[in-house]
């Protein structure tokens, strides 16, 4: 039996226009990574600059993550900031380009290459999640819960946002992937079963 013809979430009917909606945030996502990845690579000096940079914003900081700051990170800045660009960069082209080949070539792919666009989203996600984390610790800014003390900043930082953003995404990939494995795996059972029955 071909394995990439066996039924899986057909993505299409009601669910899809919020598919489409889920995977244009997504995309939005992609290009502020890439986006961000550019401009440090265009900037020339960012890898650098960036131990000189963290010590200045780790100054006010207390606890385990100024401690993991001027230990690991700040004696390594110049490791840490190509691997923060290469980072980036690849967040950005994953989180464009999965969902396009997702939303134009679905029907057209076997079951490989669903589980391997699926699995690149989620673990894009999960990598990302770990560098907006980082981010907003370094930054000193403020936490969901706590209310702004400038009236005019903002409440919530975009790298408080998008952790809860990507999360949700990947959350989502990774339900149609465990489905498609589900339903790859009754597939081939089934006929097993049937050739015992028949015996």
């Amino acid at each position: 039996m071909d394995r990439s013809s066996a039924r899986t979430p057909s993505l299409e009917g009601d669910a899809r226009p919020f598919l489409v909606g889920l995977l244009a945030v997504q995309i939005f996502l992609g290009y502020e990574w890439l986006m961000s990845g550019l401009s440090k690579v265009l900037a020339g000096d960012f890898a650098s600059g960036l131990a000189g940079t963290l010590s200045d914003q780790a100054k006010d900081l207390t606890g385990p993550y100024k401690s993991f700051l001027d230990t690991i990170v700040i004696p390594n800045g110049q490791l840490f900031g190509y691997l923060v660009m290469a980072g980036e960069l690849a967040l950005g082209i994953v989180l464009i380009v999965a969902p396009l080949i997702w939303l134009a070539r679905w029907s057209r792919l076997a079951i490989r290459g669903r589980s391997i666009i699926l699995s690149l989203i989620v673990l894009s996600g999960v990598v990302a999640i770990i560098m907006n984390v980082n981010f907003h610790l370094m930054s000193g800014a403020n936490h969901l819960w706590i209310i702004a003390a400038d009236p005019n900043g903002e409440g919530v930082d975009l790298d408080s946002v998008m952790p809860v953003i990507q999360l949700i995404l990947s959350a989502v990939s990774l339900n149609v992937l465990l489905s498609i494995r589900r339903a790859t795996r009754a597939q081939v059972a089934a006929p097993a079963h049937s050739g015992a029955s028949a015996a």
